[in-house]
């Protein structure tokens, strides 16, 4: 009978532990209105921690097209500037070792989820949209713990 509620316990502990380990952080970031601008510019996930993140475009003007792309620290502008030289027919979405994780760029009314592993190393990593002319104003920090 010890034996039974023993291993009870034992499966019941590593059932938890596996399911602690499998949580998903789950983020909403929205665009503001017809602006350039995100809703918040602070979001926080675990080290290797897997994401779940969800954009939603609020604008109503077709001119406010968005996404939302997480970098390496410092390459902002870099990746920015290679997001207008991708164009149109990439999304404005370069090609670039400096992008961790980014959504589709969503037109007006639209939403975008996406999965991703956060970085392992604890830190700031900056967001940015880029559309072009957008990064200067919608950026933000995934601060990572």
């Amino acid at each position: 009978m010890k034996m039974r509620i023993f291993a009870a316990a034992c499966a019941l502990t590593a059932l938890s532990m596996f399911a602690a380990c499998n949580n998903e952080t789950e983020l909403n970031i929205e665009t503001v209105g017809d602006t350039m601008a995100y809703n918040t510019t602070n979001l926080t996930a675990p080290a290797g921690g897997t994401v779940k993140l969800t954009l939603t475009n609020k604008a109503t003007s077709p001119a406010m097209q968005h996404d939302w792309v997480l970098v390496k620290p410092g390459s902002e502008q870099e990746v920015s500037l290679a997001g207008i030289t991708a164009g149109a027919a990439k999304d404005f979405i370069p090609d670039n070792a400096n992008i961790i994780a980014h959504t589709k760029l969503t037109k007006p009314g639209e939403t975008d989820t996406i999965t991703f592993t956060a970085p392992v190393t604890a830190g700031d990593y900056p967001y940015i949209c880029t559309f072009p002319g957008h990064y200067p104003m919608m950026k933000g920090v995934l601060k990572v713990n």
